[in-house]
């Protein structure tokens, strides 16, 4: 019964193809006969002609399969042919070679003694193996010595051009051969002999695995060794994976053809044979060696920035670049069925799909769910635009298909905990502005950045986005209104822990400590400039709010809009200024000790009090024209230069100031050129020359001829006619070759010039805002 159960199975379903195959061929020209014969009258007038057409195509087909037909039996005809042919090729190949095992064998029979000879030729090379072997063996330490400097030579400087790596390789590969054809000979030998073998060959060993530990490693920094210059050391490995791979290829032969174990019946065949060389698989572990170095690279991403999530994503941005490197370095240094560039981008995709899954695992902040899903529609774009890797190459999907998923937690967590997140953010930032336990975070350009703003402005798009789709109206300008008052909060609260921090840190009883005794954190102005820079940012930001949310809101609502906005923007530009202006505080506290020592005996004559001050400014302002952005570091060298000047101007008035002439102008105008140079780095000389004018015509009145010093007087007082005149009087008192009926003399003359060339309104100079009275 079973066994007429498949040719029935068969023949029904060859009946089902068939009567399948007749049913559309049946509908199909019902439908075509129905297309043409659409009338009635087409029956009479159509017919003929439609039966002579089919006529013609059927005699068409009819003739392209009797063609068809007849090439395909001719293509067989052939092939058979060909296999006759080659049977008895076949059997020809092997009758000759019969005969010549034939004669091969009476051969040996003819020759006289010709066991004898045989014996005494393989004595003979046994004999000259053995030398070989013994002065190799003597040799074997020294070469071992030999690669083993030479390797040592190349760890030392794990990404420079490791110029011994194939020398090391071709040493270390005669060795390999040597051990083994060694071993081999020595198979059947007593187990002392091949104990002492291993034992000697150990060092071999040795050097064999350090080789592979320093070529593997070697390549885990491929693609530094491709940063710093050095291709050529990829190359190198690529030559000893390709030699290890052609060894790797005859040995798999080896052990198919010749297998070890022979009989080993002949003298000869202990001297010929060797042992098979192990599998090495070098191609193998070096892309488990670029895995893993991989992995690890993202790993360290992570783990270095897994407090910062965002940090996170910018380091991952990091990989596009990577990868465009082996696009234009590697691959062209590499065989093309290595595949390397295909194999980096699904190594750094699957590394960062890994870690993107860990940090969606666990709980997440909402303004991290926006900037994450941002972020991989951008890195898709990225490998697509830059790279031209299809987002269908790049398996398994970054967010497994959760983008809608976590939109929706994304807007519940939004929607209940607006102002309460807020908050957290601002305590957070604050926290780390008040401990300064580590550096501010850094943007591209090296600027210090606090990372709340861009945190908050995320959240004030977000929530854009979130009620624009439902509203253009007054609900949209109620959350906007929210947003800006929530912002003057946070200009107030920056403000505030400005000044009182500020004044912690200029308090000379308390220096190091607060009222509470407790030490104070160290690294101020470095916060101070990373809130500066994010308040500029965060205008920026405001202004970007402006632009977005005036082409979603309704007309009526623009103007409140615009005002509302734009009063955000002022208050950061406000608390940037304060920002900028506490710095320059803290460099002029910094520098009042040497001020108070400047024109003073003996300290500033025994002594270049200006260098010190000087030094101390150009410390300063490199390290805030690398940390803050440029328009505010401008505006802090500008304010700082007037306070400069304004600061010299006051040492003029320290108690213990005097002037030993002739030489206290000349050394005057030292100190006066070096603070020139100085800004002459960061300012025009138009700019530097006009902001120290004053101090030059103060030199000029301190050094002026007592005949002729009232000319000196008028040239300063008629451009500073708010400078007092007891500051004028108070300079020449210091002068240690004039009396006091000389000053009085003097004075007298300059007030009578003042009064005779006094304006009617006086406008306010730098000399109103110190006090030399």
């Amino acid at each position: 019964m079973a066994t007429s159960i498949l040719p029935q199975t068969a023949e029904a379903a060859g009946a089902n193809v068939s009567s399948d195959f007749v049913t559309d061929a049946t509908e199909t020209a019902v439908f075509r006969i129905a297309d043409i014969l659409r009338h009635p009258d087409d029956l009479t007038n159509k017919l003929a002609t439609v039966r002579k057409r089919f006529a013609v195509e059927r005699a068409s087909i009819d003739a392209q399969l009797k063609t068809a037909v007849e090439s395909q039996l001719d293509d067989a005809q052939r092939g058979l042919d060909t296999l006759a042919v080659t049977k008895g090729e076949t059997l020809r190949i092997r009758s000759n070679l019969s005969a010549v095992d034939e004669r091969c064998t009476a051969a040996q029979n003819t020759i006289k003694n010709y066991a004898r000879i045989k014996k005494i030729s393989r004595t003979h090379q046994n004999f000259v193996a053995t030398k070989a072997m013994v002065e190799q063996f003597q040799r074997l330490n020294d070469e071992v010595a030999r690669i083993r400097s030479l390797l040592v030579e190349d760890a030392e400087d794990l990404l420079g051009p490791a110029p011994n790596l194939l020398l090391i390789h071709f040493k270390l590969q005669q060795l390999e051969e040597f051990r083994n054809t060694t071993l081999a000979k020595a198979r059947r030998s007593p187990p002392d002999v091949l104990n002492t073998l291993h034992d000697y060959f150990h060092k071999v060993d040795l050097l064999e695995q350090d080789f592979e530990a320093h070529l593997f490693q070697l390549a885990t920094y491929t693609v530094d060794l491709i940063k710093g210059g050095n291709a050529s050391t990829v190359v190198r490995i690529v030559k000893v994976i390709e030699t290890e791979e052609r060894a790797d290829e005859v040995a798999s032969v080896q052990e198919v053809v010749s297998p070890t174990g022979g009989s080993g019946a002949e003298l000869i065949s202990d001297f010929d044979s060797s042992r098979p060389r192990p599998i090495k698989s070098y191609r193998i572990k070096y892309f488990d060696a670029l895995r893993d170095a991989i992995v690890d690279e993202i790993k360290r991403m992570y783990q270095k920035n897994k407090d910062d999530l965002p940090q996170v994503l910018a380091q991952f941005d990091t990989v596009v670049d990577n990868l465009i490197l082996v696009h234009d370095e590697l691959v062209p240094r590499f065989p093309k069925r290595y595949n390397i560039f295909h194999f980096y981008v699904l190594e750094y995709h699957r590394a960062i799909y890994d870690t993107v899954h860990q940090i969606t695992a666990g709980p997440i902040e909402p303004g991290f769910i926006l900037q994450l899903l941002g972020w991989v529609r951008e890195y898709y774009l990225s490998m697509s635009s830059r790279l031209d890797v299809s987002e269908e190459l790049l398996e398994p999907r970054l967010l497994d298909g959760r983008e809608e998923q976590l939109t929706g937690e994304y807007v519940k967590l939004v929607r209940s905990k607006l102002a309460e997140w807020l908050s957290n953010i601002l305590h957070t930032e604050t926290v780390d502005f008040l401990q300064r336990r580590h550096e501010p975070e850094t943007d591209g350009s090296g600027n210090y950045l606090l990372a709340g703003s861009v945190i908050v402005f995320q959240m004030f798009n977000q929530q854009v986005d979130l009620v624009s789709s439902s509203s253009r109206g007054e609900l949209l300008y109620d959350v906007v209104k929210e947003c800006c008052r929530t912002l003057d909060e946070f200009h107030k609260a920056w403000t505030k822990i400005m000044d009182s921090e500020y004044h912690k840190f200029v308090d000379k009883d308390n220096q190091h400590h607060n009222k509470h005794g407790t030490e104070l954190a160290e690294g101020l102005p470095d916060y101070i400039v990373a809130l500066a820079n994010d308040c500029l940012r965060s205008s920026e930001f405001s202004e970007q709010l402006l632009q977005r949310t005036e082409a979603l809101m309704d007309a009526a609502f623009r103007p409140q809009l615009a005002q509302l906005i734009k009063e955000a923007t002022d208050g950061f530009m406000k608390v940037s200024r304060r920002a900028t202006q506490i710095l320059v505080d803290i460099v002029v506290a910094d520098l009042k000790p040497a001020w108070n020592f400047l024109h003073c005996q003996p300290q500033w004559y025994d002594q270049d009090i200006m260098r010190l001050i000087v030094g101390t400014l150009e410390d300063y302002c490199e390290d805030f024209k690398v940390t803050m952005a440029e328009y505010l570091f401008n505006r802090f060298m500008t304010d700082l230069m007037d306070r400069m000047v304004a600061s010299y101007i006051e040492s003029l008035h320290n108690k213990t100031v005097k002037f030993k002439m002739p030489g206290a102008p000349d050394k005057m105008r030292q100190d006066l050129a070096s603070l020139t140079e100085f800004w002459g780095n960061y300012k025009t000389p138009k700019r530097v020359k006009a902001a120290f004018e004053v101090i030059e015509k103060l030199i000029a009145f301190v050094e002026s001829n007592p005949r002729m010093a009232f000319l000196d007087f008028y040239s300063l007082w008629k451009v500073y006619p708010d400078c007092p005149l007891e500051f004028f009087e108070w300079l020449l008192t210091r002068r240690d070759d004039l009396d006091k009926a000389t000053v009085k003399e003097v004075m007298e003359a300059c007030r009578n010039k003042a009064q005779e060339e006094r304006p009617e309104q006086i406008q306010p100079t730098i000399f109103s805002r110190l006090k030399l009275k």
